[in-house]
């Protein structure tokens, strides 16, 4: 078959199993297979294409069709123009997620903040980041995951951020406590869905992604209160801690902040006008 007859075939597929972007999840698959981009497949549809290739395409397809992420079935995703290694077992870092790291890069010029800690950690995406953007920094990233251990580690010496990134196996800050270490900066996405709405969630998502990194317990509000407690003992004074958050946490989560002591709370949006990310600096 040629490169149009296989995309055709694809996305019909996928969109027969309700796939909401089933051309564009075809383009990226078939891409991933020829190793050529987006419009060198439109350009050139009279190519064929051998049937090694073509068998793995028809693969691709089925597990997308039965709704597993794109991303767990390329083996990766881009966050912060990075390309990082996903598996199923880690959380695939999305677009949102951005808006959390610029924040945190603009607070490190203003502030020539140095030390960060980036807890709840996955694939290592935002303290990875903010290590490969900012290189003079120091960043600690840490996830209690057996599979975000294996996961970070590899995204630190794929994308070559060794000297100044580092993971700790811990359930958030523990590990800290024993190190006697102190931060300028702590950054978090933690799980934060409500315990009663995983199972609402998008098949994608529940079915596949890991509810460890997703359930927030019954409010989606219980990794909030403990790393914001234990961020008082960790953050040198004036320090940021940052979060990323749900649509309808931002006034429960600045809350929180001021409660223990934060000041210059705010709250930023994400592209679609949501609440994103919780800020406020520590005295």
């Amino acid at each position: 078959m040629n490169i149009k007859e296989l995309l055709n075939i694809g996305t019909k597929t996928l969109i027969d199993n309700n796939v909401e972007y089933g051309r564009e999840d075809a383009l990226d698959l078939l891409s991933n297979i020829l190793k050529k981009d987006r419009l060198y497949l439109i350009i050139n549809g009279l190519d064929e294409v051998d049937k090694e290739s073509e068998d793995i395409f028809f693969n691709f397809i089925e597990e997308r069709g039965r709704k597993r992420p794109l991303q767990y079935i390329l083996g990766n995703a881009t966050f912060m123009e990075l390309s990082f290694k996903v598996k199923e077992g880690v959380l695939i870092p999305r677009a949102d997620t951005e808006i959390l790291v610029e924040e945190v890069l603009n607070y490190i010029d203003k502030n020539n903040y140095k030390d960060i800690c980036d807890v709840c950690t996955g694939t290592g995406a935002i303290g990875i980041a903010i290590g490969y953007h900012r290189p003079t920094t120091t960043i600690d990233i840490c996830d209690i995951s057996e599979i975000a251990e294996e996961i970070a580690k590899e995204n630190i010496f794929k994308l070559k951020v060794e000297k100044n990134v580092e993971f700790y196996r811990s359930d958030l800050l523990s590990f800290a406590e024993g190190l006697h270490k102190k931060y300028d900066v702590i950054v978090s996405n933690p799980p934060y869905i409500r315990t009663s709405v995983i199972e609402a969630l998008m098949e994608d998502v529940k079915n596949y992604e890991p509810h460890l990194a997703l359930d927030g317990g019954e409010d989606g509000l219980i990794f909030y209160r403990k790393i914001t407690k234990d961020s008082c003992k960790f953050l040198n004074k004036g320090g940021l801690l940052a979060f990323e958050i749900g649509y309808d946490q931002g006034e429960e989560v600045s809350e929180l902040l001021k409660e223990y002591g934060f000041i210059d709370v705010i709250v930023k949006k994400d592209l679609g006008n949501n609440d994103r990310v919780v800020l406020g600096r520590y005295l």
